[in-house]
């Protein structure tokens, strides 16, 4: 069993030599060249086996015979079953349900309008973080975030009495904005990270 593996970077070139975990795949590694977080290839298990020189061991025993599969589609298709996306239920609870408080909002007082805009959004924003970490949804961890910064300019529309069309078009860069950050989150980083 060997324990060290020379991991070279993608994007920069730059080498390093790290001791990898013993009894697990490490996915993500941080370039000590160019700073860039380095995910495997699709199909591969971890970075080592992507861009070191010697496979993890787990992969090393699986190859060798004496261990089962590597963390590689299992773990996947483990992330996929706990994504709440992929659930028609739990996609409506976390995300339909409060969306759809924006329209509804539209046509409440303004007071009632920042609660139930602000709520919406704190609702969402929780929901993408916790399925973030729950199974590694990449967009989630950049839309939670993103919704739960909405909510200052929620908070600023509800003290000035902003008007009607300026709400909709707040509403507008939500939804197109979440759409934009969790279609570009995507195309660059894979569905699950």
């Amino acid at each position: 069993m060997r324990w060290e593996s020379a991991i070279t970077c993608p994007k920069c070139g730059f080498q390093a030599t790290e001791t990898m975990p013993a009894d697990a795949c490490q996915y993500l590694y941080d370039c000590k060249g160019c700073g860039q977080v380095i995910r495997p290839k699709q199909g591969d298990c971890c970075v080592f086996c992507s861009y070191g020189t010697t496979p993890c061991p787990p992969k090393q025993l699986e190859l060798s015979g004496h261990g089962s599969a590597c963390c590689g589609p299992a773990k996947q298709e483990d992330a996929r079953s706990r994504d709440w996306l992929s659930n028609f239920r739990s996609y409506s609870i976390a995300w339909c349900l409060p969306l759809a408080l924006f329209p509804i909002g539209l046509l409440a007082n303004l007071p009632l309008r920042t609660a139930l805009w602000a709520g919406a959004l704190t609702w969402m924003g929780g929901a993408c973080l916790i399925n973030a970490q729950r199974s590694g949804r990449t967009h989630c961890r950049f839309t939670g975030p993103f919704y739960l910064a909405m909510i200052l300019p929620v908070l600023i529309f509800g003290t000035v009495s902003a008007s009607l069309a300026s709400w909709l078009a707040l509403g507008v860069v939500i939804v197109v904005g979440s759409r934009l950050v969790w279609w570009a989150t995507e195309r660059a980083w894979g569905q699950f990270s």
